[in-house]
């Protein structure tokens, strides 16, 4: 008994022109292929709504904007890894704040690379959050560093005048440095 396949009822031209190119290759490398069920194939892998189908299709997404903007692609499993999706509630579980505040940061262009589907649910990539979460830290370390005015002083090499130069530099008399 072999199964049959249902033709979808609605195959997107984009798919059908996939599945063309992608029987095209099959077919150089001596595998025969027929357009028609590879169409029906990436349908019924792409159209899904179940989290694994979900996955599938951001990383298509993630894997066409790295090839459209000719960066190298992801090989290693940390690259994989930092090229995963988050949800805003993960993401701001990473970045310590709420999530209406990382799906004003996605809406706002702040985090590359982030996604929002028909129905609203944002995804950001992992590798986002974690630039985003280093530029805030390097960002906090600086504001703190405004702050700190001795260090300030003593890097500006300020405190390398003995200060009984100082002293008499700044004309006063009667005062003695220990004072």
């Amino acid at each position: 008994m072999t199964a049959t396949l249902k033709r979808p009822r609605l195959v997107s031209n984009t798919l059908v022109t996939m599945a063309s190119r992608l029987a095209e290759k099959l077919e150089a490398l001596g595998q025969p292929a027929k357009s028609g069920l590879i169409a029906h194939a990436l349908h019924e892998l792409l159209d899904g709504q179940d989290e694994s189908t979900k996955e599938l299709r951001a990383a298509v997404q993630i894997h066409l904007a790295i090839v459209s903007n000719g960066s190298a692609i992801a090989h290693t499993a940390a690259d994989v890894e930092s090229v995963a999706m988050l949800s805003t509630q993960e993401a701001a579980q990473l970045m310590d704040c709420s999530r209406p505040y990382v799906a004003m940061l996605i809406d706002a262009g702040k985090l590359a690379g982030a996604v929002t589907s028909k129905g609203g649910h944002r995804r950001v990539p992992k590798s986002s959050v974690l630039q985003w979460i280093e530029a805030a830290s390097l960002a906090k370390s600086t504001a703190a560093g405004d702050k700190d005015y001795r260090k300030a002083a003593m890097d500006a090499g300020m405190y390398a005048i003995p200060e009984e130069d100082y002293v008499k530099a700044a004309g006063i008399s009667g005062h003695h440095a220990t004072d």
